[in-house]
């Protein structure tokens, strides 16, 4: 796999489980009741967190898999099997179908609160909301194993990789907030059919990630396993 080729399929993975549209109903409902300061403020620490964690386990999440005496291929297996599970629910509808009643936005006051008073506000109600809404929404077992499998790759690849790797994160974090920050607006224009056509194509693109995960990681074991001629 070429450097390019790996990280245009970094980035369709993480963006697609990272979802930023199809969780947007999630942020919405763990965030309806703050004022709409708090809401982005909110969005902004949760992406400062999104990143720390991705790249925590960019770079060590091999480390943690090697403790425990699980292989890469195993790894992309069960990866493969988790992305799948997630497609299909995001595929038949029953990933938007949970969150028909969380779809409505409440009009956020603009009062006179200074930047610092939302962001103080909003570091005080993070840790409340950071299981489940960076745990396992934005940053869930799909999402880490993909983290891990591409860390690994881009680092036999080259430090180019590496770099692009960890662009390819900051990047897709980004989008999660800045789509966080424009919640409202979002959800008014797109409305929740709109949303739900999101939600099943990204959920047609996972099926094919999964797909290629649980390829190349059988393919892999199969190597592993086959007895030298």
């Amino acid at each position: 796999m070429t450097e390019t080729n790996l990280i245009v399929a970094f980035f369709g993975a993480l963006f697609a489980l990272a979802n930023p549209f199809g969780n947007l109903p999630f942020f919405i409902s763990y965030t309806s009741n703050l004022r709409a300061g708090v809401q982005k403020a909110t969005a902004f620490l949760l992406t400062i967190f999104l990143i720390i964690f991705y790249l925590l386990f960019f770079f060590v999440g091999n480390d943690i898999l090697a403790f425990f005496g699980i292989s890469i291929p195993a790894f992309e297996i069960a990866g493969g099997i988790i992305v799948m599970i997630i497609a299909l629910s995001m595929v038949s509808g029953e990933h938007t179908e949970k969150q028909k009643e969380v779809m409505q936005i409440k009009e956020k006051e603009t009062g006179k609160e200074t930047l610092e008073e939302n962001i103080e506000e909003a570091e005080s109600f993070l840790p409340s909301v950071l299981v489940p809404l960076g745990i396992p929404i934005y940053a869930g077992p799909g999402a880490l194993s993909v983290v891990v499998i591409y860390g690994e790759k881009s680092m036999q690849t080259s430090g180019f990789a590496v770099i692009a790797s960890i662009a390819v994160i900051i990047g897709i974090c980004l989008i999660v907030c800045i789509v966080n920050f424009l919640a409202a607006p979002i959800n008014r224009f797109l409305g929740a059919q709109g949303l739900e056509i999101l939600v099943r194509i990204m959920g047609l693109i996972l099926a094919a990630i999964a797909v290629t995960l649980l390829i190349e990681g059988m393919a892999a074991i199969s190597t592993i396993f086959v007895a030298p001629s």
